[in-house]
């Protein structure tokens, strides 16, 4: 077992520190590796008690009858270094230190942590941390975390020196029914660093997209080169803070970070094909979309609109990002002509002009199927004739008029999802997913029934040209790297 694994698929794990009281970490902790679902072998370590949370306690590492793959150490400041040297008197080789107070709050705790360092290596341990929320791995329904925060199992995986930035990003994606493979908290990065992780997930077959926020680098030439290796496998995309004087105070407060200048690190994600975002928003719009479409080959765009002014929008934003907004060969008008209206503009963006959705479907496809088009975004979904009744709803014709609305929207985005397939190139949708006021809380559902099948939707023009702008660079880096 590699020390990675030990760290995202330990067959057995010590909490060290355990706690009965609900105020404290440890208690909260082992109850989320309980509540998790975990099923690998726990200890819980506490010189006092007999039980927590219906497990057996044990006084001291040494009384546990195996060696643990992991552990996760939440005892305070003081009683880390034991703690570690009762670890690699155990033969652990990987360690989580939850703990704050270490080189974040100024000298007496760097020293502190330095001395941490030392004793690790002298006996083989990997340490995260310290001053980290922990780490997630849902494949294994293991939740040694902070943040009672359970992501399903996907493809998504994020590294974040942030905690809290981190089960940010996780509650969001589980809000929209997207999964996590690997999400670690590294905190003040004392031993392994971003770098190493990134090196990891590069290589994990259950990840497809990285997601990282960081702070800054411990060394950033080897940061470099691991970056420059990570993404000619799969997109590495990142948030690097500390762009301001303001900011770069935050992050030495932090997580003991010096962030760097911005502009060596804007010069970093040039030469390696790291898609830098700058917030939250950005981070997991843009690795939704590299997550549920195929790479452009190019920056031509074709895109369709159920309205002119969203077109316009989308137009705009795709010419100042860079993007080609390709002119329609006479071939492609005259196959629109067959069956839009006599009365549409004949133009890209193409105005369905009230079509439905059937309409749009062939729209679609008609410009995936253009080879002067490398991607399409296709803005606003037709919604289904589901109207108010005059008549009050029973509560089963109320379920049934939600499941129609649902069923509706998954089944269109399917085909849509069919066609990029089909041509092997991205259809970024972005839509009010628009129906009849009764019905408006569904858009959150809807959009997890269509996440089901790899697909999401954006809500504004400007977005969706920001996440294909994003995806055309990674795919140009690709074509310059080979």
């Amino acid at each position: 077992m590699t020390e990675f694994n030990k760290f995202f698929a330990p067959d057995s794990l010590a909490l060290i520190g355990a706690s009965n009281d609900p105020r404290k970490w440890g208690f909260r902790i082992l109850g989320n590796i309980i509540l998790g679902g975990y099923q690998g072998r726990v200890y819980p370590i506490n010189p006092t008690k007999e039980e927590i949370l219906g497990k057996k306690v044990y006084k001291s590492l040494a009384d546990v009858p195996e060696s643990p793959d992991l552990a996760v150490i939440v005892v305070p400041p003081p009683a880390i270094v034991d703690a570690v040297k009762d670890c690699i008197d155990k033969g652990i080789k990987a360690a989580v230190v939850i703990t704050a107070g270490f080189a974040e709050i100024g000298e007496r705790g760097a020293a502190l942590q330095a001395e941490i360092v030392v004793e690790a290596k002298k006996g083989g341990l990997r340490l995260i941390g310290p001053n980290c929320f922990g780490l997630v791995s849902p494949y294994q329904k293991l939740y040694s975390q902070m943040p009672p925060v359970y992501p399903p199992a996907g493809s998504l995986a994020l590294v974040s020196q942030s905690g809290n930035v981190g089960a940010t990003i996780a509650r969001r994606a589980m809000l929209l029914n997207f999964g996590i493979s690997r999400m670690v908290s590294t905190g003040n990065e004392a031993d392994l660093h971003t770098e190493d992780f990134m090196e990891f997930l590069g290589t994990d077959d259950k990840t497809k997209v990285i997601l990282s926020y960081v702070e800054g680098f411990k060394n950033g030439r080897r940061f470099f080169e691991v970056a420059k290796e990570v993404t000619k496998r799969k997109p590495l995309i990142m948030i690097k803070v500390g762009e301001t004087e303001a900011g770069a105070s935050a992050a030495r407060s932090h997580t003991a970070s010096l962030s760097g200048a911005d502009n060596v690190f804007e010069g970093i994600c040039r030469q390696t094909g790291i898609v830098r975002v700058h917030n939250i928003n950005e981070l997991m719009n843009v690795g939704y979309g590299f997550l549920c479409n195929p790479l452009p080959k190019g920056r031509r765009v074709a895109i369709t609109t159920l309205g002119g002014g969203w077109g316009v929008l989308a137009a705009d934003a795709c010419a100042k990002l860079g993007l080609q907004v390709v002119k329609l060969s006479e071939e492609v008008l005259k196959e629109l002509d067959s069956f839009l209206p006599g009365w549409w503009t004949r133009n890209n963006p193409v105005d369905l002009v009230a079509g439905d959705a059937d309409v749009q479907i062939r729209v679609i496809e008609t410009l995936a199927r253009y080879e002067q088009a490398d991607s399409v975004i296709a803005l606003g979904v037709p919604f289904p004739m589901i109207w108010r009744s005059p008549m009050p709803l029973t509560e089963d014709e109320r379920k049934k008029k939600i499941q129609d609305v649902i069923d509706h929207y998954v089944r269109v985005f399917q085909q849509i999802k069919d066609i990029s397939v089909r041509y092997d190139k991205p259809v970024i949708i972005a839509a009010e997913l628009f129906f009849p006021t009764v019905f408006s809380h569904l858009e959150r559902e809807i959009k997890c029934a269509i996440a089901a099948n790899n697909s999401f939707c954006y809500t504004m023009p400007d977005e969706a040209a920001m996440v294909l702008r994003s995806m055309v660079r990674y795919s140009e880096y690709l074509k310059r790297a080979e």
